[in-house]
């Protein structure tokens, strides 16, 4: 039997992932009405995402525990100013080049990315749980101002930040707390 390596970059590994999605798709729609069907969705997922990973060699060249560690800390207590990769590197006693890639291959994604991900994930925290203005969110978690905010946010989830609140407010239980609400 010919066993096909699937990459991020090939077409069965996009199937699977669009399968993925659909199951859990379909799990959100069921959950109120049919708990059963939603359960057996979620099961079938969790079922191609441990086939996936079993699949997956494993990963080689990433940033130590310590490292990651040091780094997710740094980044935390200083998600409101500039945080450059040179220093982020420098804590993690690497090379900019080499931590670049070593952050790639542990967080799955670029340094920058990762930034923004956390500014966003910052934002959506105080949007559903506080009342602060628009703009005080985008400086509390490290953006320019509030168009910026704005820009970053309708990239990210695909909703402005003030329909994406609106959601999060009027839904109840842990939609404000993570997941995200349909764009209005």
């Amino acid at each position: 039997m010919l066993t096909i390596v699937q990459g991020p970059g090939t077409a069965a590994f996009a199937q699977r992932r669009d399968e993925i999605a659909a199951l859990l798709k379909n799990a959100l729609a069921l959950l109120e009405n049919d708990s059963a069907a939603a359960a057996i969705c979620l099961q079938r997922a969790a079922e191609l995402l441990r086939d996936r990973a079993a699949e997956a060699p494993p990963v080689t060249g990433g940033l130590a525990p310590w490292q990651v560690r040091r780094v997710q800390g740094h980044i935390c207590q200083h998600l409101a100013d500039a945080v450059r990769i040179r220093d982020v590197a420098a804590l993690a006693r690497l090379s900019t080049s080499y931590f670049s890639r070593a952050f790639r291959i542990t967080f799955g994604m670029p340094f920058t990315q990762y930034i923004i991900q956390q500014r966003m994930e910052c934002a959506k925290r105080l949007m559903a749980t506080t009342d602060e203005p628009l703009s005080h969110i985008a400086l509390t978690c490290g953006l320019a101002d509030q168009a910026h905010l704005t820009r970053l946010f309708r990239q990210t989830m695909g909703a402005t930040p003030a329909a994406w609140r609106r959601c999060a407010q009027d839904a109840p239980g842990p939609t404000a707390g993570g997941l995200t609400p349909q764009a209005a």
